[in-house]
């Protein structure tokens, strides 16, 4: 009679009275009640409190919310049964008591995570429940779990524990699993998913039909509410802005939904961060640990970013090319980690997630920070460390900045723009030679010598010199006077600047470039753009000097080079390696025919399905070959080659010398899309392609390493409560698949 019987918003609307009496619930009529009215019980306002339902005319409640709480108190005055008979019956059907405890722990306010989300301990059980199931550090209202007795709906299962390994569920059996025969049925909102855990396996009820609860017990299991579209546009906006949850409770906030919708109640923070963002939480991560684990080769970005004080956070992106060749990356996780960043703390990082989401042995390479205790943790894993082009590039532009004397010529440049912006009359006349000049020099003032913009901006100086000369002749003041010296060193840094920059802006062509790219760009730095000139100044011989040393040492890793090289090799821009010796263009050319034989072979080697024999099939009658003439008088003299039965690595071979000869592309094309077009005639290759191609030269979006997007991405970051870190970031990271 439960499903019949709603909640009175008020004492004096009722007209059922609830009592238990000798475990079983009992409803007595507390007036009369005529045909076609609805039955209301009155819950009293101390349990409503305890429910989390508000009572009374003017509290307005989303579609599901009020029917929720109200199959909470239901379920809340249920006892189950001292004995469980083998088969089920109408009078003793099963109740979903285990499930009351943990979904009313969601709508407290001290709801404990850890650092990936999840409930940090487990619920207890209600009474007589304890011999179900036992629910681990994965609680979540997004499952429902039934437990049940009985032959009838299902198979046994004998082992003591079951170990789901989706988003760390964990489900284990106490107390005599022999006497006690159960079966676990997981259901998805959407879909069935079938789990295999290390110990055992959970029952899928599309394929064990039998299993399905009856219809009368299904009926009784707790759903999730659905949510209204206010509340989850107030969750979508949290997530894609990435905005810290306490946003709701601003005053300007309140005031904009007020106007917008007056009827519409805020939920508390507590059920928004712990029911609504940890269920788009868990779905997202169902949708990625799908994804990831049918993954062959992966690659990972490490981005390293402070929080506040003392406390940084490492955040892991995987990286891979999928069937259709296409550029694809997914967040994982974003992790605390001791601000010394020391080995035995990067380690025990990197060891978690590759273990909580399976991605150590099909990962072959890590991109990040250039340091030596991230490179010993990631080789720990497994990885190999690649240090990341854009911080690379960052540490050239600052060596050009950091030097004293481009450093003290900007001071006095920055006091002669000040000068000229106090003056009213200067501005207009500056106006006059163009609104970008004007909007340079505020960025100047305003930002300082920020080191991804300063290059456009001592160009502009550079390019309006004349009118900076011209100014500084009717001015007395010599501290603010730049002498024909300065002009000399800002043009020499302009010249040293530009290829930096034009690298740069190479990289941000895409969100995250080819590791490809990394080095014919870093090889045309070296010996050609930035290489010392006859005619280079004192100032120019020095910097350079000083780029080169810095970029020679961070690629002098010959490991490092190998890797670089062969995704070079790969990329039909640069197939020729013209810009390699000959010693290193014949061992990059040999350790690419071993990379694509090596991965044929392991494609191979996967299991297949066979379809298998009848029992009575006898072996077929193999024919005796009949040679022609030429092969019985040559045969053994001459070894005729078909390609049908050549080595893998005779066919690897063949597909890198034709791959080198064939016609070369533009170097304005996409090399993935190249391979979209053309994998079929390189099979080989085009593995090796999927699986080199996939690492990115930077370890964050490259527009956040060169623009000011970087900037508002870890402003935003910081301003997260800890607890909440690794769920928004996550869900702002893949929010494509929300």
């Amino acid at each position: 009679m439960d499903q019949y019987v709603a909640c009175a918003s008020t004492e004096e609307e009722h007209n059922l009275t609830v009592f238990q009496y000798r475990r079983k619930i009992y409803y007595r009529a507390s007036q009369v009640i005529p045909t076609g009215t609805e039955l209301l019980v009155w819950i009293g306002e101390e349990y409503a409190r305890t429910l989390g339902l508000k009572l009374g005319e003017h509290f307005k409640y989303e579609f599901g919310e009020k029917e929720l709480l109200m199959k909470l108190f239901q379920d809340l005055q249920l006892k189950p049964v001292d004995s469980m008979s083998n088969h089920v019956s109408s009078q003793s059907q099963y109740l979903c008591n285990d499930m009351v405890a943990p979904m009313m722990q969601a709508h407290k306010t001290s709801y404990p995570l850890n650092n990936i989300g999840h409930t940090s301990s487990v619920f207890p059980l209600l009474e007589g429940t304890q011999n179900l199931v036992s629910l681990g550090r994965a609680q979540s209202r997004y499952w429902t779990f039934f437990g049940f007795q009985g032959d009838a709906y299902g198979r046994i299962i004998d082992k003591t524990k079951i170990i789901c390994k989706l988003c760390g569920v964990r489900l284990s059996y106490s107390g005599n699993t022999t006497n006690l025969r159960q079966h676990l049925v997981y259901k998805h909102r959407r879909q069935y998913n079938d789990l295999v855990g290390t110990q055992g396996a959970v029952v899928d009820p599309q394929k064990h039909p039998e299993s399905v609860l009856p219809c009368e017990l299904a009926s009784r299991a707790i759903v999730t509410p659905t949510v209204g579209r206010t509340t989850r546009a107030v969750a979508d906006f949290i997530v894609r802005d990435l905005m810290p949850v306490e946003i709701i409770e601003g005053e300007g906030f309140i005031q904009m939904l007020a106007i917008l919708d007056p009827n519409y109640k805020l939920p508390a923070i507590s059920f928004l961060a712990h029911t609504i963002l940890q269920e788009m939480y868990i779905q997202v991560k169902v949708k990625v640990v799908d994804l990831v684990k049918n993954l062959q080769d992966c690659s990972i970005s490490l981005d390293l970013w402070k929080h506040s004080g003392t406390l940084s956070y490492l955040t892991l992106t995987i990286h891979f090319v999928d069937e259709v060749f296409e550029s694809r990356n997914v967040m994982l996780s974003s992790r605390a980690v001791a601000e010394d960043l020391s080995e035995g703390s990067l380690i025990s990082v990197l060891l978690d997630v590759a273990e909580e989401w399976g991605i150590r042995d099909n990962t072959f390479y890590a991109v990040g920070l250039n340091s030596s205790s991230v490179k010993v943790a990631a080789l720990t894993v497994g990885w190999k460390s690649l240090p990341c082009v854009g911080q690379v590039l960052r540490s050239c532009i600052e060596t050009v900045l950091q030097h004293h004397t481009i450093q003290s010529t900007l001071d006095r440049f920055r006091k002669l723009v000040a000068f000229v912006c106090s003056s009213p009359i200067k501005i207009e006349e500056m106006a006059t030679h163009g609104p970008v000049l004007k909007v340079h020099l505020k960025m100047f003032l305003r930002d300082g010598t920020k080191w991804y913009s300063i290059y456009t901006l001592l160009q502009s100086i550079v390019d309006h010199s004349k009118y900076f000369k011209s100014l500084t002749e009717t001015m007395s003041e010599s501290e603010v006077v730049l002498q024909q010296d300065d002009w000399s060193i800002l043009q020499d840094a302009v010249e040293i600047l530009k290829p930096l920059a034009i690298a740069t802006s190479t990289f941000t062509k895409d969100q995250f470039a080819g590791l490809s790219l990394v080095k014919p760009v870093i090889t045309s730095l070296l010996y050609k753009h930035l290489a010392p000139n006859e005619w280079d100044s004192d100032f120019s011989k020095t910097i350079k000097k000083t780029i080169h040393e810095d970029l020679s040492f961070k690629y002098a890793d010959h490991e490092v080079n190998r890797v670089l090289n062969l995704a070079c090799a790969l990329d039909p821009r640069f197939r020729g390696l013209d810009f390699l010796s000959q010693p290193d263009r014949v061992e990059t050319l040999h350790l690419l025919k071993l990379e694509a034989s090596n991965l044929a072979k392991l494609q191979t080697t996967e299991p297949t399905c066979v379809t298998p024999e009848p029992l009575n099939s006898k072996p077929p009658i193999k024919k005796v070959k009949q040679d022609s003439g030429i092969e019985f008088l040559l045969g053994d003299l001459c070894s005729v080659r078909n390609s049908s039965v050549s080595t893998v690595n005779q066919q690897a071979e063949q597909e890198i010398s034709s791959f080198q000869t064939s016609e070369a592309s533009s170097l304005c094309q996409d090399p993935l899309q190249w391979w979209k077009m053309h994998h079929t005639q390189y099979p080989l290759l085009a593995r090796a392609a999927r699986k080199l191609l996939a690492i990115p030269a930077t370890s964050v979006p490259t527009n956040w390493l060169f623009t000011d997007a970087g900037l508002a991405v870890y402003r935003k970051r910081s301003a997260l409560t800890a607890e909440n870190v690794d769920m928004l970031v996550f869900l702002n990271g893949n929010r494509l698949m929300l």
